[in-house]
This record gives C-alpha cells, structure tokens and sequence, in this order.
C-alpha cells in the first residue's frame, strides 16, 4: 500500500523504482485536503496489519498532523514514511504563490525520535544524498522492517516535476475566473 497526499511525490521520487510485487496506490487529489496522508497511513497500517504501508508524506502536511506518528508507534505499526523536505507547500506555490507558502522547518527526526521516547519499535534517517536515502531503504527493509520507519528526505525547493507545473499553471487559470452565473 502506498500512500501519497497529491500523487505528485510517488511519480516524482519513486517512479524510476522497480516494483517486484503489485500494490496499491490512495491518493485524495481532489480535495486538496492537506495533512490527509499521516492519518491514511494510520488508519491503512492498522487495517491491514499483515501489510507495510509506505507513504510519501509532504512536510507541510506532515506538520498539521504529526501527532499520529504517537498512535503508530503505541500500535506497533511497520510504516515506511519518506518525509519529502523542500520546505514549503510546492503544490500550492504552482497554484499561487506568496510567503504563506513557505513553513518553518523542524528538526523531524528529531521530534519523531522525541515522540518515540524508547517507547515501542521506531527508527529514524535523514536522507540528502542518493546514496543516503538507498542506505535508509535498505535499513528500513532490513534491519528495521518490524518498526515503523520516518525517513526524512531533502530536496531542494524547486524540485518538481514538468507535469506539476503544468497542472499548477491550469488550476491557477481555473481558480482566477469569474464564477459562472448559474
């Protein structure tokens, strides 16, 4: 099971993976509701308790509700959280942009390590190299699979993709029309 707020993070970061196994892939797109990811992959690891849900998880999102990682950790869930890191709401700075779009950055690991207190099964990572991020995979397949795994991984701001900007750019025009009369 995969979990991703717009869609955009799995295409843009996990594309190029190889998948040996079928999955499937929740994304609320339409809604633009923001912070609906960490209570998904909540709610989805406790559903499916024989499974390991992985969720691309924007930081913006991340911090509206980051208290669930409290819940998984109590429940012994087996997550794979990627934390995407490019300090700020990418999706909404294509829609329109403006200083309300750029977060305060937090120390996540750390406050996932502070939230996980010794208490239960949690292993952190920052990622900001390839190479780091392959070795976070690889840990958290390996020698952590039975714990929830939080793998912070950092981008550069302006790292988006061609189909995001175009999409950005069409609601954008959408949002800036007059309402039709009824």
């Amino acid at each position: 099971m995969m979990i991703d707020l717009h869609g955009h993070s799995l295409k843009r970061y996990l594309s190029q993976m190889t998948c040996i196994v079928s999955f499937r892939f929740e994304f609320q797109m339409q809604y633009g509701s923001i912070g609906w990811s960490v209570g998904a992959t909540l709610g989805y690891a406790q559903a499916a308790k024989d499974k390991r849900v992985i969720a691309c998880i924007g930081d913006g999102s991340f911090q509206v509700t980051a208290q669930d990682i409290s819940t998984m950790i109590r429940c012994g869930q087996r997550s794979i959280i990627f934390l995407i890191n490019n300090g700020g709401y990418t999706i909404e700075v294509e829609i329109h942009d403006g200083p309300y779009n750029v977060i305060k950055n937090w120390n996540y690991t750390g406050l996932v390590n502070a939230i996980h207190n010794g208490e239960g099964k949690c292993w952190t990572a920052k990622a900001c190299t390839e190479e780091q991020l392959a070795e976070a995979i690889s840990t958290a397949t390996g020698a952590h699979k039975d714990s929830l795994c939080f793998i912070e991984v950092v981008v550069h701001k302006d790292d988006t993709s061609k189909e995001l900007l175009e999409w950005g750019s069409r609601v954008s025009s959408a949002n800036s029309r007059p309402p039709n009369p009824q």
